[in-house]
């Protein structure tokens, strides 16, 4: 169903994931990598397990947006002023 061999998904998956880790690393090493790993897996898992298009994708860029770095920054910094 995609145009990437079945023995090549992992290769695609992982340089994939390097792709969006340096992409978001304006936001910072720690949260580039749960960018681009946790959030990339998640999606990758979404589209091969429960839907075939690219919602899961726009899913997890709003979620991102809305409840991203941002949101974790200013608990954090509550916490220490």
């Amino acid at each position: 169903m995609t145009s990437v061999k079945d023995e090549h998904k992992w290769y695609a998956l992982a340089f994939s994931t390097l792709v969006r880790v340096s992409f978001h690393t304006y936001q910072g090493l720690l949260w580039s990598l749960v960018i681009g790993v946790v959030y990339g897996l998640f999606y990758y898992f979404m589209y091969k397990k429960v839907i075939k298009n690219l919602l899961p994708f726009f899913l997890m860029h709003a979620m991102t947006d809305m409840f991203g770095s941002s949101l974790i920054y200013l608990l954090i910094n509550w916490n220490y002023q």
